[in-house]
This record gives structure tokens, C-alpha cells and sequence, in this order.
């Protein structure tokens, strides 16, 4: 009996203690719920990691089921990233997370707070100044609606006037295409093809009878020639060609071989066939029909518009004056002596192709059908992409165009300072961020 009380009080002792302390350990908890959800699509980046170093949470919001109650990455490694957010989620502590993406591929989770609210335009800009690129910039993945626009430093920095809309650059190898297209419609329609041997129009080019005006395109003629500065400006079109003819050289080697004289000779058979100006035509084949405001050749530029000037970064400051000889820019003809903006230079390349300036069929002839990676004033890369270079000799100018054939996605840069990152370079980098990202 005494045994049996002694259990008991035992028993009660222990009911009792049972009473002032839970089951459960103290630090465990219910999960969070999601009160509510919605759908969006802005741009973002991460800001203040350093000393927030939020969690990121790869299966759902913290603490809303098992997967996420500790986290998976840390927000610090993620300071000044360019996210895209698709979901929102409110949480029944009152916080709010986002779901977000990078560069297309979904990441997860993370406070809302851990963010900043920031454009493809600013994150574009943000990536050139780094680069000390100066100019003007677009990007776009759906034919230019929603294009982000971008404009870097000045185009006059000792007036502090700045690169904009309006603000003309040269193109310098961006106009070859330009070129071909001329030669191109005049195959199209049969004054010319582009199996015509070169001594048809200029018989005192060694070798021409084996040189095709194909090759000619394609930079496989055989003819080198360096871009050389004349002494004095080449004040006509007959001056131009003429300089060409001195300064060039022409092996039997027609392996490509990437050279301006070519251009020019393509040129100057667009004049003889046509009886007009290598100008003429331009304004007539190109200019005219795409409705261009503000492409002009080198001799002809506006008064009153705000012309780019050419500087360089040198010991670690930007605006290093950098400009272009007029007599180099006079030898150019054909190949690189005209001045444009991005916005035009778009549309000279959807006119390659939606019948304006060529239909579609004739762009295919200008490239070669693709056989080879450049032809008609464009390299033509895997994957269907496109893209051209552009330099001129001794200056800070610099062009490029990267994008899709069929002109959907792309980026164009027209620096007016040479960047310290490769400009083909760049050109992939904004690629990336045009064709994975919106403007907003």
C-alpha cells in the first residue's frame, strides 16, 4: 500500500511539472502562411548586402514549409545583381517576398526589402560607365518596341553638351553593308552581277580578271591595302578612288583578307554603272526610302546638330581628345565615311530584309546564303546572329551591331569614347541583358 501511495504522489509530481512546461521544445514554431500572391514582372537589383545579407530561399519563402527554414544562398553575394521578379507573396508575419530570376534561369526567394527597383536602361548604362564607354546605346528583343535607349557622357565634353538622340556618330565599317546593298539592287536588277570580273571596271588592278565582284564582298579578292591617311583631303569622288588605286596591293591569295579598298572599289562601280555619285545613290537606294533623319556622309553634315567628338581614356581620366582626321575620313568612301545613330542604323538594317531596301531573298544573296562568315558587309554567325565592327585609325570612335538576322533582338553601340572592355565584348554582355530582361 505504502508502495502504491509513493507511486501516486510520484505520478502527480510529475503531471504537475508537465503543466508549467509545453510538450514541445520552446524554439520550435509554426510555419509561416501566405496570405496572398500575385503575379508581375519588373526589374530589380540587389542593394545594401553588405549589411543586410538577406537569405535567399530556393524553394519557397522562409519559413512557409521545411525547405525553407534555413537558407540556401546569401544575399552578400548577390550586391548590385540585376534580377528580374515575376511573383510576390505576403506572409502572415507581415513580410512580403519575391520571387526572382537571373539572366532567364529562376533562382527563388527573397525579401522583398533586399531590393531596389531598377531598370534594364539603368543597369545598361550602369555596365557601360564601367566600361568608360561614352555614346549612345540601344538594346531590344522585340523589333525595337519597348527599346532601351541609352545615352553615356558627352558628346562635347568642354561644353558639357551630352550625347542624345540627335547626336550623330561615324559609323566607320558599320556603312559596308550600306555599300552592298547598293550593289545588291543593281544585281537585282541585272545591271550589274556579281560574277563580273573586276577588269570590267577597273582593268589596271592587277589580277582583276580573276577578282569577282563577289570576292570583292566578301573580302577574298586578294587586295590589301592599310588605312593610311592621305596628305591632303580627296575633295571628289574620282580623287577618292584614285588614292585607292595608288595605295593598294593585290596578291593571288584570296583567302579573306579584311581590307577598306575593297569597299571603295565596290563603290566606284556603283557610280559607273549608274552614271550617279557613290552620295547619290545613298541618298536615293538608302536614305530616301527608309525616311532617314539623321544619316549623312562625312562632307555633308548639318549645321546646327550636335556631332560626336572622339576622346579616349588615358591615365585614368576619360575625355582625352581623340579625334578623327578629316583627310583619313575623306579616303573612305564606300567603306566608312558616314555619320548616323543607332535608331537609323536599325532601320538601315531592317530595310536589308523587309523589302525597302532589299526583300528578303536578295539579303540572302548578299550574305552568301551564310556559306561564309563574312559577306556583304557583315559577318554572319551560328545560331543565326549577325554582327559588324566598326573602327577608324587613330580615333576613340568605335560602332558595333550584334544581334539576331531577322533583326528581333539586338544591341547597337556608337561610342565616341573607346571603351576599356572590348566593345564585341560588351556588345555579348548587353545581348544577354536585351534578350533575358524588359524595359520598365
Amino acid at each position: 500500500m505504502i508502495i502504491v501511495k509513493k507511486l501516486l504522489l510520484l505520478l502527480g509530481t510529475l503531471l504537475l511539472v508537465g503543466s508549467f512546461f509545453p510538450a514541445h521544445p520552446a524554439y520550435a514554431r509554426s510555419y509561416s502562411t501566405i496570405t496572398s500572391t500575385k503575379k508581375t514582372d519588373y526589374n530589380a537589383r540587389f542593394v545594401s548586402q553588405s549589411t543586410r545579407n538577406d537569405g535567399i530561399y530556393y524553394y519557397a519563402p522562409y519559413y512557409t514549409q521545411r525547405s525553407a527554414k534555413t537558407r540556401d544562398a546569401s544575399g552578400k553575394n548577390w550586391q548590385h545583381r540585376f534580377v528580374r521578379i515575376s511573383q510576390t507573396a505576403k506572409l502572415s508575419d507581415g513580410s512580403t517576398y519575391v520571387k526572382f530570376s537571373w539572366y532567364g534561369k529562376t533562382i527563388g526567394w527573397v525579401n522583398q526589402n533586399a531590393l531596389q527597383t531598377f531598370s534594364r536602361s539603368q543597369n545598361a548604362a550602369a555596365l557601360l560607365k564601367n566600361a568608360h564607354f561614352q555614346g549612345r546605346a540601344m538594346l531590344f528583343n522585340s523589333y525595337a518596341t519597348g527599346a532601351s535607349l541609352v545615352n553615356v557622357g558627352y558628346a562635347n565634353a568642354s561644353n558639357k553638351t551630352a550625347n542624345s538622340a540627335s547626336t550623330l556618330f561615324p559609323i566607320a565599317s558599320l556603312q559596308k553593308v550600306m555599300t552592298g546593298a547598293i550593289i545588291e539592287q543593281l544585281a537585282a536588277n541585272n545591271k550589274l552581277s556579281l560574277t563580273d570580273k573586276l577588269s570590267k571596271y577597273y582593268p589596271s588592278v592587277k589580277n582583276s580578271g580573276n577578282i569577282t565582284i563577289r570576292q570583292l564582298l566578301n573580302h577574298r579578292s586578294g587586295i590589301d591595302m592599310g588605312e593610311t591617311t592621305p596628305a591632303t583631303l580627296l575633295a571628289t569622288q574620282t580623287a577618292e578612288i584614285n588614292y585607292t588605286l595608288s595605295q593598294l596591293s593585290v596578291s593571288g591569295n584570296q583567302s579573306f583578307d579584311y581590307t577598306n579598298a575593297n569597299y571603295t572599289l565596290l563603290a566606284g562601280i556603283a557610280s559607273k554603272v549608274t552614271g550617279q555619285t557613290y552620295d547619290q545613290l545613298v541618298q536615293s537606294r538608302i536614305i530616301q526610302p527608309l525616311k532617314l533623319s539623321n544619316t549623312y556622309s562625312w562632307n555633308n553634315l548639318p549645321t546646327g546638330q550636335t556631332v560626336a567628338s572622339g576622346y579616349s581614356y588615358t591615365n585614368g581620366q576619360d575625355y582625352t581628345a581623340d579625334g578623327v582626321s578629316q583627310n583619313l575620313m575623306s579616303s573612305l568612301l564606300g567603306a566608312g565615311n558616314y555619320y548616323s545613330t543607332p535608331e537609323d542604323y536599325y532601320t538601315i538594317q531592317k530595310g536589308l530584309r523587309n523589302g525597302k531596301i532589299l526583300t528578303k531573298t536578295q539579303y540572302y544573296e548578299l550574305s552568301n546564303d551564310y556559306k561564309l562568315n563574312y559577306a556583304g558587309g557583315l559577318y554572319h554567325d551560328s545560331g543565326n546572329m549577325k554582327r559588324v565592327r566598326g573602327a577608324l585609325t587613330g580615333a576613340g570612335y568605335q560602332t558595333v551591331l550584334y544581334g539576331s538576322e531577322g533583326n528581333k533582338s539586338g544591341v547597337i553601340l556608337f561610342a565616341n569614347q573607346s571603351p576599356t572592355k572590348s566593345l564585341n565584348t560588351l556588345a555579348k554582355t548587353l545581348y544577354q541583358l536585351a534578350i533575358n530582361y524588359n524595359e520598365n
